[in-house]
């Protein structure tokens, strides 16, 4: 979206950004009633610690293109909406209608797809291991929310990963 106003790499991020967040930010406040257990509190608040630390040291390891103060506010934005929408909303909804089992696999599948679609030259099928370990990644989030019943760990997990690979 954000290469339909620039071609700057940098301000197409931040197009994106804000747009996913002004979305993400709409989505919380009409689904007040699935917020209550996805950010009810629990023992896994205490996970943000975590990205927080990793975010301090992100600086003195970061070797991306974008500046590093974008790139954590895109990540951020995006590892919210991506586990608020997949294992939030979406397997809020599924688990009103499937038994468990179902729930996981449709979660974990869609997750796997979101990344297939939209990074296809490292997520698609004919990149099997990254594709395969994408979908690993869905099962355990997904199986990891139904048990916590929250986001916080999911969050918490996911968003460490990209501090700590960036």
């Amino acid at each position: 979206v954000g290469r339909l106003f620039t071609d700057d790499l940098a301000t197409s991020v931040l197009i994106e950004t804000v747009l996913a967040a002004v979305l993400a930010v709409v989505l919380v406040l009409t689904h007040r009633r699935y917020n209550r257990v996805l950010f009810a509190r629990s023992w896994s608040i205490w996970l943000y610690i975590l990205p927080v630390a990793l975010a301090i040291a992100l600086p003195f390891h970061y070797e991306l293109i974008l500046p590093v103060f974008l790139y954590m506010a895109w990540m951020t934005v995006s590892v919210f909406w991506q586990d608020y929408l997949t294992f939030g909303l979406l397997q809020s909804y599924l688990g009103e209608r499937l038994p468990v089992l179902g729930v996981i696999v449709a979660s974990a599948v869609i997750f796997w797809l979101g990344h297939a679609l939209f990074i296809p030259d490292r997520f698609a099928p004919t990149n099997w291991l990254p594709s395969l370990a994408i979908l690993a990644l869905g099962f355990a989030l997904a199986s990891l929310r139904v048990w916590l019943k929250s986001l916080h760990l999911i969050l918490a997990l996911h968003l460490s990963f990209y501090f700590v690979f960036a």
